[in-house]
């Protein structure tokens, strides 16, 4: 039941980073963004995901890691919430941002979580079930997600990944 939670979260979160990925210059492109500035937008997010990564090994030690998933899926589903409602670049850059620390702070703690809930001799394993998730996410959302967009929109893509990190987020028991 441990693991059962942790890839459920891991899941989403990474739906959350492939929707950005695949999204963004979608959203970008209909709203009148040029290619390079989608590409100043994808950036705040990689750089918010380098700078968090960075602050982790300190933050780590005092926080718990159910409180920093619960918060990455609380930030990340309130970005995506307010993502179709940005038209200008600083907003889109400072979603992208936010978006990015919550979404790149999770992934040490889940990879961390993960382990320590493997059964004995079984770690690879594990990694190699999320590593396995990761890849048919990265294989099937993207058709998903261009199918939505192209029959509704991006804005309710976007709102239902915001509802589906929020309400993970209030769902997730603190340990």
């Amino acid at each position: 039941p441990r693991l059962r939670a942790m890839f459920l979260v891991s899941g989403l979160l990474a739906m959350g980073w492939d929707l950005f990925s695949f999204a963004t210059p979608i959203y970008g492109t209909r709203i009148g963004l040029s290619p390079s500035t989608i590409g100043v937008v994808m950036a705040a997010f990689a750089g918010a995901t380098f700078a968090v990564r960075l602050t982790m090994p300190a933050f780590a030690r005092r926080v718990k890691e159910w409180s920093v998933i619960r918060a990455a899926l609380l930030v990340a589903g309130a970005s995506f919430l307010l993502f179709p409602l940005g038209r200008s670049l600083p907003t889109l850059m400072s979603l992208s941002f936010v978006l990015g620390l919550g979404l790149g702070c999770a992934q040490p703690m889940i990879m961390a979580l993960l382990y320590a809930a493997s059964p004995p001799g079984r770690q690879g394993e594990v990694v190699g079930v999320r590593t396995m998730m990761l890849s048919a996410s990265s294989t099937v959302l993207p058709l998903v997600f261009g199918a939505l967009g192209a029959a509704v929109g991006m804005a309710p893509v976007f709102l239902a990944m915001a509802a589906g990190m929020l309400g993970a987020g209030w769902r997730v028991r603190l340990r």
